[in-house]
Formats: C-alpha cells, sequence, structure tokens
C-alpha cells in the first residue's frame, strides 16, 4: 500500500512540475508570424506571445515601433499580462539574459513564469 501511495504522489508531483509553468515572449514582428498581415497593416510590429501551461498561444499586436514613448502602451499591455498571470499563482522565475523591459528604444524579451 506504501508503494502504490508514493508512486501516486511521485506522478502526482511530476506532472505537476512539467506543466505548470507561462512564457510570455515580446518580440519585433516578421513575415513568417500568423499574425503579420493584420498586425503590420494596423501599424503594430512588435508582438506578444504568450505560451499557456497546457501550450496554447495567443497573440497580441502591440503599438507601432514597441517603444514606451507610445503613450506607455506597450508597458501597460505587458503589465496587464503579467498581472494576470501572477494573479493565478504564478511567480517570475527567469528572464532571457536579452530582455530589456525599460529601454529607450523598445521592450523585448522573453519571461518565464512557474509555480513555486
Amino acid at each position: 500500500m506504501k508503494k502504490l501511495l508514493f508512486v501516486l504522489a511521485f506522478t502526482f508531483i511530476g506532472q505537476q512540475a512539467f506543466s505548470q509553468m507561462y512564457i510570455v515572449t515580446v518580440f519585433a514582428i516578421n513575415n513568417l508570424h500568423p499574425l503579420y498581415n493584420s498586425c503590420i497593416n494596423s501599424n503594430y510590429d512588435v508582438v506578444m506571445t504568450t505560451i499557456d501551461p497546457t501550450g496554447n498561444l495567443t497573440y497580441q499586436c502591440l503599438p507601432s515601433g514597441g517603444s514606451i514613448q507610445v503613450n506607455g502602451n506597450n508597458i501597460a499591455l505587458l503589465n496587464q499580462e503579467f498581472n494576470s498571470i501572477i494573479s493565478l499563482g504564478y511567480k517570475l522565475v527567469s528572464k532571457d539574459e536579452e530582455s530589456n523591459l525599460i529601454s529607450t528604444t523598445a521592450i523585448n524579451g522573453t519571461w518565464y513564469f512557474a509555480i513555486p
């Protein structure tokens, strides 16, 4: 009975460890992106991609230039996305080394959120 309990607990914990992560990326859009035409035609050239724990992708076009000088819209949208992920109990565990959250030119990078 103890062995069965141990196996079930290990399976549950292992499954949780691998399935509980959000990834958020913000980069300039290129012509191979699925939203390229709709973003570019609407004067957007930066896209935020969110990958949830089940692997679903969501995209959001960000204001043209991706710059923080665009009325702070990109920072506000990024803040909303981060807040919604954090409110689910996730914590920022890593970001790529080239992430540039506060820059004079653009917001870009990758952020990783996980259940602690």
